[in-house]
């Protein structure tokens, strides 16, 4: 039985494939990371892995800081 399609996202962290229901997205808002749920917040959305050490690598990375 087909289901439809199911979004794929990277953990922007670890590299990690998953779906999009199974990864967090953040926003970058003025220098900071921003939580958001899909599109209630908006900007460009980075993902990420619900693990702490994923979610700290993002959070000190200045690349992704300097995207918004």
């Amino acid at each position: 039985m087909n289901r439809g399609h199911i979004p794929e996202r990277t953990c922007r962290s670890c590299g990690r494939k998953g779906p999009q229901f199974g990864l967090l997205r953040f926003v970058v808002i003025g220098g900071r990371l921003v939580a958001g749920q899909l599109k209630s917040v908006r900007g460009k959305g980075i993902y990420c892995c619900n693990e702490n050490v994923c979610r700290e690598r993002l959070s000190r990375n200045k690349k992704v800081l300097k995207a918004d």
